[in-house]
């Protein structure tokens, strides 16, 4: 009887240590949808996509939420944190619109998201060498090195280098072009001394003067070549560097195009490059005065 009961029990007790146990994660409530504050450092109502730095804040907020994914939508790895507060810097340059998205998870994985479009202003601060090379710390005159070979060029648009024609010395004599001179200062102006003629493509030298037919290498003369200033600016990334014209400005022969890439530069001689309405890579040597 007693042997009986002991099988018994121990059968009772093997049952009872394979029972399987269970987990639970609770109650599983997918979070509400993110609800987003993005603000962009400096904003206000003269500056309505921030003081130019380019950093912004983000606050999450979303019920049976644990985790937060976001996505800053210009290129950077996605931020992934408990937290739900955010601090991002762009490195575009200039006025940009990115569509911000964030993912809410919550238990067991469960999760809701949702996109928010912020317009963001970014700055170049140029490099205080460039400034100083291309003003002298106040003003500075440059003009096309025309004794130079290939101080006027020309390439495709994916080269870096004048591979379809490259000007010999004094290539352009007589046609208005060397006696141009450029005056950089360092708050920011640029004045253009055309002495009454501006050489370049025709159909772009309409930019000029409206009233002009036709095509091909042109000099303009006469009031609508007169000299004129206007502000200019830097843009580039910590391995390009670029001159930038508010309007009309340009330096060499006129090609429709108001930006140009530095390719070289000293206190004395710079290159440049600049992408013609023509679609090509035109290039300029500079000199100072």
């Amino acid at each position: 009887m007693r042997k009986n009961f002991l099988i018994a029990m121990i059968c009772f007790l093997g049952l009872y240590s394979c029972k399987e146990e269970t987990f639970t994660f609770g109650n599983i409530d997918t979070p509400s949808t993110p609800q987003l504050q993005l603000d962009i450092k400096g904003k206000d109502a003269t500056h309505p996509n921030g003081d130019g730095s380019g950093e912004v804040s983000l606050t999450v907020n979303a019920d049976h939420a644990f985790t937060y994914r976001v996505d800053f939508a210009d290129g950077s790895n996605p931020i992934t944190s408990t937290t739900n507060s955010f601090q991002h810097a762009y490195k575009h340059v200039g006025v940009e619109t990115f569509k911000v998205k964030v993912i809410a998870y919550g238990r067991a994985g469960v999760s809701s998201e949702t996109t928010q479009e912020i317009t963001v202003q970014r700055d170049f601060i140029p490099n205080p060498e460039l400034v100083a090379m291309l003003t002298a710390g106040s003003s500075k005159t440059w003009a096309l090195d025309s004794l130079a070979s290939g101080h006027l060029g020309v390439g495709p648009s994916d080269g870096m280098e004048p591979i379809w024609w490259a000007a010999p010395p004094l290539d352009k004599k007589g046609l208005g072009i060397y006696d141009d001179e450029y005056t950089f200062t360092a708050s920011g102006s640029f004045t253009h001394k055309t002495n009454g003629s501006i050489f370049g493509n025709k159909d772009f030298l309409r930019d000029f003067d409206n009233t002009l037919t036709g095509g091909g290498d042109f000099t303009l003369l006469g009031p609508k070549a007169a000299d004129y200033s206007e502000a200019f600016g830097y843009d580039g990334s910590e391995t390009t560097e670029f001159i930038v014209f508010s309007k009309l400005g340009f330096v060499g022969n006129y090609m429709g195009s108001h930006r140009y890439q530095i390719l070289k530069r000293t206190d004395t001689e710079m290159q440049l490059r600049t992408i013609g309405r023509d679609g090509l890579a035109w290039y300029v040597k500079l000199k100072a005065k």
